[in-house]
């Protein structure tokens, strides 16, 4: 089978069975390029065999010396005239932009970290992701007798004063305050939170702080304050 390339018209000559019937995707080794062979069937090939062959002739008293032809290609026919074409690779550009993405949100963590730290102190971060100490480093008391007061309306209130004080040698926040009334058993009949009377103590200072509450149970026997958020001080 003689196959030609449509750019340079370089023939080859090339086995049947190198294309197939299906035709081949062939590179030309002259010009480089590309072309899709089309392949010569079963029946064409077969054809094609036929009518080259010589026919017989009749027999003769003489028998003539056999003929030999020599054909030369116009051209040197290559082993190999003809390259598969490589598919093209996929290119591996998928992971950057992830890592990229990744890399952002840590930056943008990293600085939020920082400000926090910054604006209100390792203390105060630490304290609201929950992983501080919960201890608080300030003392609470009651200072007066619970009194208990009627007002208009036929209400009842319950007030109650305290005192917070600092014994350390740096200032400190000053939590709100949780006040718990219990009955003679010990159990917590009511609680309320009473707000903080300042923001931050400074060290060796103390503050007093006063609070009601209307309508309490009269079952309560016993008060008891501490710091909101520490379950006890």
């Amino acid at each position: 089978m003689r196959i030609t390339c449509p750019n340079c018209s370089s023939g080859y000559d090339v086995p049947d069975d190198a294309i197939g019937p299906a035709g081949r995707k062939v590179r030309c080794r002259a010009c480089g390029s590309s072309w899709m062979q089309a392949g010569m069937d079963a029946g064409a090939s077969a054809s094609a065999v036929s009518s080259v062959a010589p026919k017989p002739e009749a027999a003769s008293a003489s028998v003539a010396a056999p003929a030999t032809v020599d054909a030369a290609p116009s051209e040197p026919a290559a082993h190999v005239p003809f390259e598969p074409v490589a598919p093209p690779r996929r290119r591996r550009g998928g992971i950057k932009g992830p890592l990229v993405a990744l890399g952002l949100v840590f930056l943008v963590l990293l600085l939020g970290g920082a400000i926090a730290l910054i604006t209100f102190g390792p203390n105060q971060v630490a304290t609201g992701l929950g992983l501080s100490d919960r201890r608080v480093p300030l003392g609470i008391a009651i200072t007066k007798q619970p009194d208990w007061r009627m007002i208009a309306g036929g209400s009842e209130l319950f007030a109650v004063s305290g005192r917070i004080w600092n014994p350390t040698q740096t200032e400190q926040p000053v939590p709100d305050i949780r006040a718990e009334l219990k009955d003679a058993a010990g159990k917590t009949v009511y609680a309320w939170t009473i707000t903080r009377p300042q923001a931050r103590l400074g060290a060796g200072k103390s503050i007093d702080f006063d609070a009601a509450a209307v309508d309490v149970p009269r079952s309560s026997s016993k008060i008891a304050v501490s710091f909101a958020g520490t379950g006890g001080n």
